[in-house]
């Protein structure tokens, strides 16, 4: 499957650029994700990933390799990985292709386009419903948005403007604010599927009961 997503930041290109370099910030921006502490790289460019979903009783770490390429001069790069989850024989391969570049309508702020590809398979597939997964990625990408505003130095105060594919603006900080330090994330911080498979159809039948 394929999903289009992206987002505006209040900040120019350069800081946000550099931010993009530096692959234990994405991964605490992103929720769910982490490091994972008790991986082994397969190589000096490979990093080791744990991602975390929940569904009602089911608790899914998804466990893994990824990897990071940069385009310098395009400013452009992509992030590919491969991940499973032992607990429910689930697979997740994919790779997320990225271009950050200056906003045509201020130059003071970055317009960051993603393009993801992914494949599931295992007992979690059935939950890769294009709806489903498109409101997973709108999640993942406003609350992405959020935490890499929030970590960017010298950050304008206005509020970063709104995506077309559907994702929230995301929270400036104040002008010469420093980077934040990383905020400390319970085990227990995980991706709720259930909550978004109840608001997704919910959408489909807006007149349904909202238990």
């Amino acid at each position: 499957m394929q999903l289009e997503q992206g987002f505006t930041l209040a900040a120019p290109v350069d800081p946000v650029w550099t931010a993009f370099h530096d692959i234990a910030l994405l991964v605490d921006c992103l929720p769910g994700a982490s490091i994972d502490p008790a991986g082994t790289p397969a190589d000096a460019q490979s990093v080791p990933l744990l991602f975390k979903v929940k569904l009602g009783p089911i608790a899914a770490a998804f466990a893994g390799q990824g990897r990071i390429a940069l385009d310098e001069s395009a400013r452009t790069g992509s992030f590919a990985g491969s991940a499973v989850d032992t607990r429910t024989s689930s697979r997740i391969k994919g790779e997320a292709r990225f271009s950050v570049q200056p906003d045509a309508a201020d130059a003071q702020s970055t317009r960051v386009a993603l393009t993801v590809d992914f494949t599931i398979t295992g007992a979690l597939a059935q939950f890769s419903r294009e709806g489903i997964v498109r409101a997973l990625a709108e999640q993942l990408s406003r609350q992405f948005a959020d935490q890499l505003q929030a970590r960017l130095p010298q950050a304008t105060p206005a509020t970063a403007a709104a995506p077309e594919g559907g994702v929230g603006a995301a929270q400036a900080v104040a002008p010469s604010a420093p980077t934040a330090p990383p905020a400390s994330r319970p085990d227990g911080n995980a991706i709720d599927l259930w909550t978004l498979v109840k608001v997704w159809l919910r959408s489909l039948w807006p007149g349904a009961s909202r238990r």
